[in-house]
């Protein structure tokens, strides 16, 4: 199930992250994905803050999600995270939730994004950021690389 080009982040989901009927309520799902998506870079050696620290920030420009099954209170899970394209101005993140034994497929997601500068105006991370742009690119699934 694991490639390189992917990380698995792991989590128990906390008490305050669920409604009344006892499941993690929708909105903590986009949280869970941040987190996973932060490990990924961090691990995949694009750490989320030094685009910070070069004045880029990364904002969520799209974000879909599919319910399978509910999270509850207690539960370990885990999340497979991938870089599943790279574009001049945008990239895309695919999320995978798993139960902690990697058997029951809890949660889909695809989150879209793109670099922009202090001023938010898109920037080209090839053209200024050459080398954080390949290592981002070396990072996707390997089917998005062939279609370059």
């Amino acid at each position: 199930m694991s490639n390189n080009n992917e990380r698995i982040y792991e989590r128990t989901i906390n008490y305050y992250e669920t409604d009344k009927m006892g499941i993690v309520h929708h909105s903590n799902y986009a949280r869970f994905l941040e987190e996973a998506r932060i490990y990924y870079m961090q691990q995949g050696g694009v750490p989320y803050s030094y685009f910070e620290d070069n004045g880029l920030m990364i904002p969520v420009l799209e974000l879909k999600s599919s319910f399978k099954e509910s999270l509850q209170f207690g539960d370990k899970i885990k999340i497979i995270t991938r870089i599943s394209k790279v574009e001049t101005f945008k990239f895309y993140f695919s999320y995978e939730i798993y139960d902690e034994n990697m058997k029951r497929l809890k949660h889909t997601a695809l989150s879209v994004h793109c670099f922009v500068d202090n001023q938010f105006k898109p920037v080209s991370l090839k053209k200024i950021m050459p080398d954080m742009y390949e290592s981002m690119y070396n990072l996707q699934d390997e089917e998005n690389k062939r279609k370059k």
